[in-house]
């Protein structure tokens, strides 16, 4: 499933979004509103200080306003000093907050969302949205929105400042607004969509670079270095030539809004000179209207640089509500039933599963009651559709038609953490996390009691190298595990499982990577874990479930043989001539 909108939002939906994002902080954002509104005042002041600077004291020479005008100088700088630190502190922090909870969400969201949803789309896309878009959405709450409301402020303080010192000279600057609105708008427009387009290919580049190093083994084995080195720089070179077109309109957006001004500037230079020159203005009093409009122009010229990144923002804003819209299909019930104890055994009721709508079935019409307690066994050829089968249990993925029960109740009437925590699972990928082992162990939220946990790594035959390690179970074992050998770290995925104490067990292929040795205690280990539970053991090793209650064999989605090991190789069907296969008869044993 990739990762598009329900519903296309346009910009004022957009807004209103955000603006929810934002509003829990409007209490912070009131104080910083006036500040800044004292910082477009004293913008103001400033210009209007030219004027008996000029004329009190450069022209009349008043040594009275020598006193005065100094101090008031000061006070102005004072006060817009601690405007700006108010402004700045406050909207920076509403940025950190909203950025934060933004994250927070979008990994909620991810959590929630269905297998199919997840494993469907590249791991760049999800961080991508979680890491830069986010900040990118910070920068908008924190910067570009204040400074737009700041220079709008200045703006309209400085304006009516101007119009009120000469109301034809105002009009005759006001003739270049339109069009420097009208470029305003189109560089935004087109920040927008080159915004979104390198967001999305900046995906790219976050994906390639976490499939190289999650897959650097491989990439050095197979000495894929040179092909990995160009495709990532055909990725990078997408990447540059569309901040390159990004680049050029932020490059020309200034220029534009310079031209603007100069023929602005140069209108009210001429008419203001002849005025000056008939007597109908003094020197100060034309400085000071200058100074004004020029002060106003420099907020108006960033308007432009303004609105860029606010496009910027929105194209990351898009972004980030397309994701939470993609709703979770896979969800506890409103009113979820008790969750049950698994003292009766687990159903598969008439159970039939595609992926999608148009794949055919993996799982036709399947019917199959577990004792509580028993292990089954489930073989058959790559695609039978074995693991889909364990993966419906704990509602990875949901039944298309049928029904799972556990004790009569249909597991869609529990609760998804009730449901979960009856099931432990062991599998061939085992997933440590950067840790310590404790943690490793606890991960499965059995306990934190220490000697729980070192019980649960006695049991699972991992206690001996864990002592010899050199923080022993306080040792952090990397990203993945991967300072410990494939043996070691499945046997610290069964300790999980032992401490988590669940009555169902799941085993998908959990010694089909190991040596001999490693076999050997994983599978004591998986012995321990497997007494009292109800187990389904999935294994490419039939010598590993030889002592299963029963053996089921799938093909093509269907049981199409059960019974114990002895009956299904007196059979001579197609669980003997699978073990034929794997033991090197030539013929099926039983024919």
């Amino acid at each position: 499933m990739s990762l598009q909108p329900v519903n296309t939002v346009d910009n004022k939906a957009l807004f209103l979004r955000f603006k929810d994002e934002v509003w829990p902080y409007r209490w912070l954002l009131l104080p910083a509103m006036v500040a800044m509104m004292v910082m477009a005042g004293t913008n103001g002041a400033i210009a209007y200080m030219v004027q008996p600077i000029l004329d009190d004291l450069f022209i009349k020479q008043d040594r009275q306003m020598l006193l005065i005008v100094p101090m008031v100088i000061l006070a102005i700088f004072l006060v817009r000093g601690a405007a700006y630190f108010v402004q700045t502190y406050l909207m920076e922090y509403v940025g950190l907050r909203v950025v934060r909870s933004m994250q927070v969400r979008l990994y909620n969201h991810l959590l929630a969302l269905d297998m199919a949803q997840v494993l469907g789309n590249a791991t760049g896309g999800y961080i991508s949205r979680i890491i830069s878009d986010t900040n990118l959405l910070k920068s908008a709450a924190s910067s570009v929105i204040a400074n737009i409301f700041r220079e709008g402020f200045t703006v309209i303080v400085l304006l009516g400042m101007v119009f009120y010192q000469n109301f034809e000279l105002a009009l005759v600057s006001a003739i270049g607004l339109p069009a420097a609105g009208f470029l305003i708008y189109r560089f935004g427009r087109r920040m927008r969509k080159l915004s979104r387009i390198r967001q999305e290919r900046m995906e790219s580049v976050v994906s390639h670079l976490e499939q190289t190093i999650s897959g650097l083994r491989v990439v050095r084995a197979f000495n894929m270095e040179p092909r990995e080195r160009a495709e990532f720089r055909h990725i990078t070179k997408a990447v540059f030539a569309i901040q390159k077109k990004a680049i050029f309109v932020r490059a020309v957006s200034n220029p534009s809004m310079d031209i603007i001004a100069g023929l602005v500037i140069f209108g009210v230079i001429t008419y203001a000179g002849n005025a000056i020159i008939e007597g109908q203005t003094t020197t100060g009093a034309f400085f000071s209207f200058l100074t004004a409009l020029i002060m106003a122009y420099t907020p108006i010229k960033r308007f432009t640089s303004l609105n860029n990144a606010l496009q910027e923002s929105l194209a990351a804003a898009r972004r980030v509500f397309e994701f939470l819209d993609i709703p979770p299909t896979i969800v506890s019930p409103p009113a979820p039933r008790e969750t049950p104890a698994v003292t009766q055994g687990v159903n598969f009721n008439n159970v039939t599963f595609r992926y999608a709508p148009d794949l055919p079935p993996v799982l036709r019409d399947l019917n199959l009651s577990v004792r509580a307690g028993e292990r089954i066994a489930l073989v058959g050829q790559s695609g039978s559709g074995k693991s889909t089968l364990v993966n419906l249990l704990p509602r990875f993925y949901d039944v298309t038609e049928g029904a799972i029960e556990i004790d009569g109740v249909d597991i869609r009437d529990i609760s998804m953490r009730g449901l979960r925590s009856r099931i432990s699972m062991v599998t061939q990928e085992v997933i440590l996390f950067n840790d310590s082992v404790r943690n490793n162990i606890a991960y499965g939220g059995g306990s934190d009691d220490p000697d729980k946990i070192r019980q649960a790594a006695a049991d699972a035959n991992a206690l001996e190298f864990i002592e010899k390690l050199p923080e022993g179970f306080d040792t952090v074992i990397g990203d993945r595990g991967v300072k410990l050998s494939g043996g070691q770290r499945q046997r610290l995925s069964i300790a999980r499982s032992i401490l988590k104490d669940s009555p169902i067990l799941i085993l998908d292929e959990a010694t089909s990577a190991l040596d001999t040795e490693s076999e050997r205690l994983v599978q004591q280990a998986l012995d321990r874990l497997m007494e009292g539970r109800t187990t389904l053991v999935i294994a490419h090793r039939l010598s590993t479930i030889q002592n299963a209650d029963r053996i089921l064999v799938l093909r093509n989605g269907v049981i199409v043989e059960m019974g114990s090991h002895a009956v299904l190789l007196e059979k001579g069907g197609e669980y003997a001539r699978l073990h034929a296969i794997q033991f090197h008869n030539e013929e099926p044993i039983g024919n």
